[in-house]
């Protein structure tokens, strides 16, 4: 007899239903210097009073601690703003460009350091919560849809309740990874919608359950073919695991994995069962292995005396028929090649007995 074997759980896909649409704002913020959004790239000016006038300053700039080895063009610029009248270090620094910036100024020979930090101030306000949203440093992957003029994005496996690493200056909101920009959405209010870009099939986690969907609908209430493996998800759309389903008439079984159990046995409960090749439970005489079972009304594995079509049948411990001599509580009995019981006269290995 065929064990039961536990199968790891379907792979999770890529794409996620979102039960409403999700958006977020968010603005970014400076400090200790002035940084604007240009172009190609962001402005930074640093305050630069106390350097002695002089007719070139030698400097470096550091982004993240790692030292930039582009020169930039240092120019002492005076800011017209009544507030921010002075000196300043005016340079450029790389677009989408995100955390410290060191800069080392020499004037003949005084050295000064400032800093400055371009910083995420993300406003996690969601107009609608869905299912998956993205958490940490992971990006989304976008792409621009024609057909309904739309950004699209793949969700990655992710824990529910997590938040976009986002932030949003003059209508646009940016998708971020630390250290550079991801993406650039277009937004003509304070929200942009990001709607997700399904597989013609996948596997979908939440919690604890599986779902599965197909061209962004989940399956529900259907059987669903994997690879060659089936499965049902039932009229929520969660996968049946570890659990026995009535339908059209017959049980079916299936597995920690939730794929059906199939040409196999079935240990549950105390008895045993087998599914057949269509994955529907057994009943009555099956062969397997070479040995003949017989499954009772209830699909378990009969053991014992049996009555079926008016003759008696012994299954052994194991549940395989038993053929040729037994004895059973003190008494012989005979069972023909077809397991049924014999009786009155046989004749065996050139001796005859009469059974009663």
């Amino acid at each position: 007899m065929a064990g039961f074997v536990l199968l790891t759980l379907p792979q999770a896909g890529k794409a996620f239903e979102l039960k409403e649409d999700w958006a977020f704002k968010g603005g970014i913020r400076y400090e200790n210097g002035k940084v604007s959004k240009i172009n190609n790239g962001y402005e930074v000016n640093i305050k630069v009073l106390d350097l002695p006038s002089t007719s070139k300053i030698e400097w470096t700039v550091s982004l993240n601690g790692e030292k930039q080895n582009t020169s930039f063009l240092a120019e002492e610029r005076t800011v017209s703003k009544t507030e921010d009248k002075g000196r300043f270090l005016h340079f450029y620094i790389p677009y989408g460009y995100r955390g410290d910036i060191v800069v080392e100024a020499k004037s003949g020979t005084e050295v000064k350091t400032w800093s400055t930090k371009v910083v995420d101030d993300v406003d996690s306000d969601t107009a609608k919560s869905g299912y998956f949203v993205l958490d940490g440093d992971q990006i989304l992957e976008s792409s621009w849809d024609s057909v309904n003029e739309s950004y699209v994005t793949t969700l990655p496996t992710v824990i529910s309740g997590k938040s976009v690493v986002a932030w949003r200056e003059e209508g646009t909101l940016n998708l971020i990874k630390p250290g550079r920009i991801a993406r650039q959405y277009n937004s003509s209010g304070l929200y942009v919608k990001l709607s997700p870009i399904f597989e013609t099939a996948s596997w979908l986690q939440s919690n604890q359950n599986w779902y599965y969907q197909k061209q962004g609908q989940l399956v529900k209430d259907a059987w669903i073919n994997n690879q060659g493996t089936w499965y049902f998800m039932d009229d929520e759309g969660v996968m049946f695991n570890q659990t026995w389903l009535y339908r059209g008439g017959s049980w079916y079984a299936f597995k920690s994995s939730g794929a059906m159990i199939s040409a196999d046995w079935l240990y549950d409960n105390g008895s045993w069962y087998y599914l057949k090749d269509s994955g529907s439970m057994a009943t009555g005489w099956i062969k397997d292995g070479g040995s003949w079972y017989y499954l009772n009304d209830s699909g378990s594995m009969a053991t014992g005396w049996i009555k079926d079509g008016g003759s008696w049948y012994y299954l052994n411990d194991s549940g395989s028929m038993a053929t040729g001599w037994i004895k059973d509580s003190g008494t012989w009995y005979y069972l023909k090649d077809s397991g049924s019981m014999a009786t009155g006269w046989i004749k065996d290995s050139g001796t005859w007995y009469y059974l009663k």
